[in-house]
């Protein structure tokens, strides 16, 4: 008996929730308040008047009048349809759906609302309801003439996109997607971002009251855009923004668009009207102020829209973005090189239809490791507006890949856009429009948790679909994805007056005595690089003059996200000072040079040859293995060897000295190493005893 009366209970709710779903037209009603019904009717008129016009900016006009006359009466389903298109095409474009959802509720026709069931298509793919979408879209299909081709195409197009975003949703990627905070977003468009390889300094474009240079609007009503800074320490949230300031912003649209490792160089776009746009570049100088802007070039822009733009890690490739005519369809992106010869960037090529489509493609960002290009695209298998895309150049064949979907739930059914990685590629920006941001497009993080690790979940009960708690449990730092990379800081000064020196900084890696990367630091001495962990790399620091300085670092795979700091000191080239070589490498109990020792010999080399009247003590040092007349024997036989391959190479005999020193100096002592737990850890630190130290003698 109870059951029955549950369910008549339940059966009167639906009837009850289901008659409420009636077309009540203002025309027809019956009210009491006339003045509220005869004001809600004058709104409706005037939103009409704007509805018509069709601009996206009367549809936002026609928005408001409507919000009012749903407040008096919110049962009309003629103005539930508008209300919905309007939303559409607003920054709150999520509202649609319900007004919409309720014409169609209400028994709207099409000969009522000829494409209703476009725009409630539209609503429930950005709801990722796909297949209610499809259905929609393919209904509305039938209803258009022979004529229509072009609609045809663009429902074709998006069926398809509900298609691509099914599968994206059943596969997703294992990610946590946060909206920057208040800090960060506000009511306006904020977009955009850059971000410096350490992940401590961020740029974005807002079109914000608050903080604006010029203070003045566009045609669209809303202030121009400017450019906004926020700073964060080690592990914390990002700073409230502030205005990057009036060296920078100007009057006009000023926006973000590229930033170099270091954080020194920023790429900005400048617009001169809506279809004219131009990049310009500053950089810091020694006090932490920007220079003046100035323009890329005629190479790069044009009388078109320049809008975005990336820098390779040694400055040398661009990559950019325009709509000029030539291209593949509307902006597409295009590449320039730095010509050394003329300082100047130059002729711009198309990236081919591989990568541009006959659509938009924005929104680029070029990885560290020189051959990964992140970009945006509303042309390939898109789960709506514009996704994230990467693809990879085989210098080899001189192609670029086929560029992949980076996956859900990073990218949605609206635009998904400015994609930057930080150094270690834990962590991504870009923006996004996303229900429950805090304006139109909002700034988001990704954090990214990389494959699946079931041992880890095990102990604490958890499943693999429950990340949020782990939010701040250590676990989850080691499982984001990542491209293997650390990040390397340093400074070089001189050892004496602690002077900042403009040296060349290489990376070799030992196993192939191949340079991985070159640099030079900054004014201020200091340097800052994204490396591939797996490597064992040898670090030298030379300047003519200079001894040299060198250090040794091994990354292993589990290191990636981590950063190491390396300060190096020098000194002139004066009689008594001595050097360390720490990639002179010896096996143990041998006194062969390894293939690895030769960069760094000739570095040495280089430094003799500039010197012609140099003479140096060569001194080997063995680790603390075997006994003390062995060591010392065998120390002064690899100081002789260092000494014959210099000979080998034009050194006069008479200007190098060797001694050996046994186990007598160790780096690493024999407590130290008792300490250690693993035999790697000891090999290691046997291999810092085994160096090779020069001193000079004579000038």
């Amino acid at each position: 008996m109870m059951k029955r009366i549950t369910l008549i209970i339940l059966l009167f709710f639906s009837y009850v929730g289901f008659s409420q779903v009636v077309d009540e037209p203002f025309d027809k009603l019956v009210l009491g308040d006339k003045p509220g019904f005869n004001a809600a009717v004058k709104q409706i008129k005037l939103g009409d008047i704007d509805y018509e016009r069709g601009s996206e900016d009367d549809m936002a006009n026609a928005l408001e009048h409507y919000v009012k006359a749903d407040e008096f009466h919110s049962k009309s389903a003629y103005l539930n349809y508008r209300m919905g298109v309007c939303y559409l095409y607003s920054k709150q474009k999520f509202k649609a759906k319900k007004h919409l959802e309720f014409v169609k509720a209400s028994g709207g026709t099409v000969e009522d609302y000829p494409d209703l069931d476009f725009y409630l298509a539209r609503s429930k793919h950005l709801d990722g309801q796909f297949d209610d979408a499809i259905v929609l879209f393919r209904s509305y299909k039938e209803t258009l003439g022979d004529s229509d081709e072009e609609m045809k195409f663009y429902i074709n197009k998006k069926i398809q996109e509900c298609k691509v975003g099914k599968e994206l949703a059943a596969h997703p990627v294992r990610v946590w997607v946060d909206n920057l905070g208040p800090n960060i977003n506000g009511p306006y468009s904020d977009f955009g971002p850059v971000i410096s390889a350490d992940n401590r300094e961020l740029y974005f474009t807002s079109r914000r009251p608050e903080g604006n240079i010029g203070g003045e609007k566009d045609e669209t009503g809303y202030h121009y855009e400017d450019i906004y800074t926020a700073t964060r320490s080690f592990g914390e949230d990002w700073g409230a923004a502030k205005n990057i300031g009036k060296d920078v912003n100007t009057k006009s649209h000023d926006a973000t668009v590229g930033i170099s490792p270091d954080g020194k160089s920023l790429i900005t776009y400048h617009g001169i009207s809506r279809k004219d746009g131009n990049l310009l570049m500053t950089k810091r100088d020694d006090a932490g102020n920007w220079e003046k802007l100035v323009d890329m070039g005629d190479a790069i822009n044009s009388n078109y829209h320049e809008e975005a733009a990336t820098l390779s890690f040694d400055e040398k490739k661009l990559f950019f973005v325009s709509d000029k005519p030539g291209g593949t369809g509307g902006h597409d992106i295009y590449l320039s090189l730095w010509d050394e010869g003329k300082s100047t960037w130059g002729e711009a090529k198309n990236l081919g239809t591989v990568v541009n489509t006959e659509f938009d493609e924005k929104g680029v960002f070029f990885h560290p490791d020189n051959k990964t290009l992140y970009f945006s695209s509303a042309g390939h298998k898109t789960m709506g507006g514009l996704d994230i895309f990467k693809t990879e150049y085989n210098s080899e064949t001189d192609e670029w890949s086929e560029p992949v979907n980076i996956g859900y739930p990073i990218n949605t059914p609206d635009d998904d856009v400015y994609f930057v990685l930080s150094g270690n590629e834990r962590y991504a920006y870009y923006s996004s429009f996303r229900e429950g941001g805090y304006g139109e497009k909002d700034i988001y993080m990704i954090t990214f948790l990389g494959e699946v690790k079931n041992p880890i979940f095990a102990s604490s009960g958890l499943v693999n679909g429950e990340l949020d708690s782990l939010r701040d449990i250590s676990i989850a730092e080691s499982m984001y994805m990542s491209r293997d990379m650390v990040i390397v800081r340093g400074t070089v000064t001189d050892a004496n007056t602690e002077a900042p020196i403009m040296s060349t900084v290489t990376f070799t890696d030992v196993a192939t005595n191949k340079v991985m990367y070159e640099l030079t630091p900054e004014e201020d001495g200091s340097f800052m690089l994204a490396v591939k962990s797996g490597y064992n790399y040898a670090i030298t620091s030379t300047k003519p003059d200079y001894t040299i300085a060198s250090d040794n670092l091994v990354v292993r795979q589990e290191d990636e996200g981590k950063e190491f700091n390396y300060d190096f000191l020098m000194e002139r080239l004066t009689p008594g000072v001595e050097f360390t070589l720490r990639n002179i490498y010896f096996d143990y109990d041998k006194s062969t040079l390894r293939h690895a020792s030769v960069d760094e010999l000739n570095k040495l080399l280089k430094i003799m040859e500039d010197n012609a009247t140099l003479r140096v003590e060569l001194s080997g040092h063995t680790d603390s293995r075997g006994t003390a007349i062995y060591n010392l024997a065998l120390s002064k036989r690899r100081a002789r060897v260092a000494k014959d391959y210099l000979v080998s190479k034009g050194i006069a005999s008479n200007r190098i000295e060797t001694k050996g020193y046994g186990a007598k100096q160790l780096v690493v002592s024999d407590s130290q190493l008792e300490n250690m737990s693993s035999v790697r850890e000891k090999e290691e630190a046997h291999q810092k005893n085994r160096r090779t130290v020069v001193t000079i003698i004579e000038k």
